[in-house]
């Protein structure tokens, strides 16, 4: 009992409270241990309790759009978590999951409001802590939506269309220039001075022939990469299509929980007035 208490003046919840104060909200308080590995709070499920760490640690988690789990927080003793459905009296939006044995001391949601309105410091403290988890939250799921086009593009080239890029990229360069007009220039020269034979004469019908089969295979090719890039550009635009719809969400969210927050708020404060003009 006493090392509970020693515990609860280090969260800063309970940090303004003397010790008559913390052993009165430690009378309200459970004792429940979890095993390694065991979730403690599952999303969707009506939260009802605060839990504040006294042995061990517990891993709090979201699911992005994907499916896959993303850690948003570490707790570990004195920290405490369930706080949001409490105040929201909303269905859990978080996973808490142990990592380790974990020894919590859990607080009900009629004993936790009544602790709020007789000390509004904490009701700031519980604020505090919300904006920075919602925040944190908010910049993790993003960087889980915000795929670099690149690197996606990239794992889904054929062998085809690296080289139509490579041909592309190449051509449309000033080495191909430089290189081709040498080639010209010699073949034109070797054949008008003939220093060694006549095997394309002017008009040079050879060279346009061997033009128009570059030309005639060039031109594919290009065409090849440009649709690609087209479709680079399509993947490009739902990759941001997703990352506002990501981040309107996360705002329309993260609008709700405070103005639930400040709702809840205000009506504590009424009752905590109600209830000192009563006295």
């Amino acid at each position: 009992m006493e090392n509970d208490l020693d515990l609860l003046k280090q969260v800063p919840l309970f940090s303004q409270m003397d010790d008559a104060e913390l052993a009165g909200i430690r009378a309200l308080m459970t004792r429940e241990t979890f095993q390694r590995g065991q979730v403690i709070i599952r999303e969707g499920d009506t939260g009802d309790d605060l839990y504040v760490v006294v042995q061990g640690s517990a891993r709090t988690s979201v699911s992005d759009l994907s499916g896959a789990d993303v850690v948003v927080d570490e707790v570990g003793p004195g920290g405490f978590f369930g706080e949001l459905s409490m105040l929201t009296e909303e269905p859990r939006s978080a996973r808490v999951q142990a990592t380790t044995d974990i020894v919590t001391l859990a607080l009900g949601r009629a004993e936790f409001f009544d602790f709020l309105q007789r000390h509004p410091p904490a009701a700031m403290d519980v604020l505090k802590v919300l904006g920075k988890r919602v925040s944190h939250t908010a910049r993790l799921l993003r960087g889980t939506v915000s795929r670099n086009v690149n690197v996606v593009d990239e794992a889904q080239m054929t062998l085809g269309e690296r080289i139509a890029d490579q041909a592309a990229a190449l051509i449309g360069s000033w080495r191909f220039i430089i290189v081709q007009s040498t080639i010209l220039a010699i073949w034109i020269v070797l054949n008008i001075a003939a220093w060694i034979n006549h095997w394309d004469p002017y008009p040079f019908i050879l060279l346009n022939l061997a033009l128009s089969f570059q030309a005639a295979y060039s031109g594919p090719v290009i065409m090849m990469s440009q649709n690609r890039q087209s479709d680079k550009d399509r993947l490009a635009a739902e990759i941001d299509h997703q990352v506002n719809a990501k981040a309107e969400l996360e705002i329309g969210l993260l609008r709700g929980r405070l103005d639930d927050l400040e709702q809840q708020l205000h009506r504590n404060h009424k009752e905590t007035l109600a209830a000192i003009a009563d006295h």
